[in-house]
């Protein structure tokens, strides 16, 4: 054999030995895409984040990250619970906070299912704003708590399930019971044919990403904070002096 020739073989075997040992010490577990790819199902979520946030310092400021990436969408993937969807999704970063402080994160976790409808950042931020030291401010924690828990629903609830459910509706109107024991009431907007959400008082919220799959529901994000209303509680009189209470007064409206 030419020496060339064996050089050329020994550069080959060097190779397939390389290779082998290279796939023999791949991890087999799942690797996730970036974007969707073959039977892997991601949602690239939007953010306004970086595009409000970043202010160059000057026009001759050169180029950077911040400034190719100004609105950075990031990856929800469809085969993950809803608390790594939240926790995912840039901006849902207040709304994610305020779960974990509230106690409803670890909700998320579990099999379900649920249906969120998340509340972006800015949104979320004015609300809060609007009590002293913020929402999660120890203080308003039952403020907080009201206010996540008007955001989950029970049960699985997609847009197509909920858009059929308004056609076959006498009213284009139904209600779910969410984990704060209230209603929220679904109908469609004319102008967009999208579900709006609505709270007792009649104020409503339209949907920005309308019912990402996860693995234990849905997860989608609205526009503005939809306030959660709370009937109002009977009064009850005080005990006559044979120790016979009254019966409650009638709520008052």
């Amino acid at each position: 054999m030419r020496p060339e020739r064996a050089v050329q073989w020994s550069a080959a075997g060097a190779a397939i030995v390389m290779a082998l040992s290279v796939g023999g010490c791949q991890s087999k577990a799942r690797q996730d895409s970036y974007k969707q790819v073959g039977s892997v199902c991601s949602f690239m979520a939007p953010t306004v984040s970086g595009t409000r946030n970043y202010v160059p310092a000057s026009e001759k400021e050169a180029p950077d990250s911040r400034i190719a990436y100004a609105d950075p969408e990031t990856p929800i993937y469809c085969d993950r619970p809803i608390s790594e969807g939240v926790s995912a999704a840039i901006e849902l970063a207040n709304y994610t906070r305020a779960l974990h402080v509230s106690g409803y994160f670890a909700i998320l976790q579990q099999k379900g299912p649920y249906t969120v409808f998340a509340i972006p950042n800015e949104p979320l931020a004015q609300y809060s704003a609007q009590f002293r030291n913020g929402l999660l401010d120890p203080a308003n924690r039952a403020s907080l708590k009201a206010l996540i828990s008007y955001t989950i629903v029970p049960g699985k609830w997609p847009v197509k399930k909920i858009k059929d459910l308004l056609a076959k509706s006498s009213t284009h109107a139904f209600s779910l019971k969410t984990l704060a024991g209230i209603p929220l009431t679904f109908s469609l907007d004319p102008a967009t044919g999208q579900p709006l959400v609505s709270n007792a008082a009649g104020a409503s919220n339209h949907l920005w990403v309308t019912g990402v799959p996860q693995s234990n529901g849905v997860l989608y994000f609205t526009q503005s904070t939809l306030a959660p209303v709370f009937p109002p509680q009977a009064v009850v009189k005080p005990a006559a002096p044979n120790g016979i209470v009254a019966a409650p007064l009638p709520a008052t409206h």
